[in-house]
């Protein structure tokens, strides 16, 4: 095979292959991506120093305003606490002394009956003692009209003092026996004497049941 010539060799000049370079495209591209990178980067420093802030914000809330309340709740807590716990006593000591008041009260309902029927007993012993006076001036010879008629009028003073109140109407039947006596003592004597000896005999019967 005949050798090309100089000439043809020539013809065709060795080029060095070109060194690979990197296109504009991907050399924007990673720049974009680093840039992008480091926005985000910024954005999650930016959200964990705010994070940060609000955490420390709620701390400082906290130790400034809701600890002192809780400690002001706390405070108000036991003085109430305490109150109660005086109240309690107060109350306990009250009901003691109403106890003892009611009982006071009973007492003074039952010495209270107890005087109402010692002063009618009272005056239903001197208005017997002065019947019997009157009794004894109208047996006298010669009898003693006067002093019998004094005897009455002391009797119905006596009434004035005597409340029975088992016998509400007492008092206005004595009133009319006696008014009775009072006449018949100087125009009546014997009949006086015996209307006398029969009140003198109620009378007895009221001291009994006024016990």
């Amino acid at each position: 095979m005949p050798e090309l010539s100089n000439h043809k060799k020539n013809e065709f000049p060795y080029e060095e292959p070109a060194t690979k370079a990197n296109p504009p495209e991907e050399h924007l591209m990673e720049k974009s991506g680093k840039k992008a990178s480091s926005k985000f980067s910024r954005f999650l420093r930016m959200i964990g120093v705010g994070i940060l802030l609000v955490t420390l914000g709620a701390a400082a809330l906290f130790l400034t305003v809701y600890i002192p309340q809780t400690d002001g709740l706390k405070a108000q807590i036991k003085t109430a606490q305490s109150e109660a716990t005086i109240a309690r006593t107060e109350i306990g000591r009250l009901k003691a002394v109403e106890t003892q008041l009611i009982q006071a009260k009973s007492d003074l309902v039952t010495l209270q009956g107890k005087l109402d029927k010692v002063s009618a007993q009272k005056s239903v012993y001197q208005i017997q003692s002065n019947v019997n006076t009157a009794r004894i001036a109208l047996l006298q010879t010669p009898k003693d009209s006067a002093r019998a008629a004094q005897s009455l009028e002391y009797i119905i003073q006596n009434l004035g003092a005597l409340e029975v109140p088992a016998f509400p109407d007492i008092t206005k039947n004595l009133e009319t026996r006696l008014t009775t006596i009072r006449t018949t003592i100087t125009t009546d004597p014997p009949k006086a004497l015996s209307d006398l000896e029969a009140l003198f005999n109620d009378l007895v019967l009221l001291a009994d049941n006024i016990k």
